[in-house]
């Protein structure tokens, strides 16, 4: 049985995730957090990337389609 990834949430922006993982780095980097925080933070880091990979691979597929639709007309 083929196992589909989970969708990406309708209110859920490439862009806002981004700029909250760069925010974190950036907390992460200073050496100020306390471990707790560190862990915490690097926690929603991955959370976030793993969203963004999903979504980047998501949109690469919807790309593809298209493609081969434009490959299948030419023929």
């Amino acid at each position: 049985m083929k196992q589909t990834k989970p969708e990406t949430p309708s209110d859920w922006n490439y862009e806002a995730a981004i700029a909250e993982i760069e925010d974190i780095i950036a907390q992460l980097e200073s050496g100020e957090l306390p471990l707790e925080t560190v862990f915490a933070q690097f926690e929603v880091a991955v959370a976030q990337l793993k969203q963004c990979d999903r979504f980047l691979n998501q949109g690469q597929e919807r790309l593809d389609l298209l493609i081969e639709t434009l490959t299948d007309d030419d023929g």
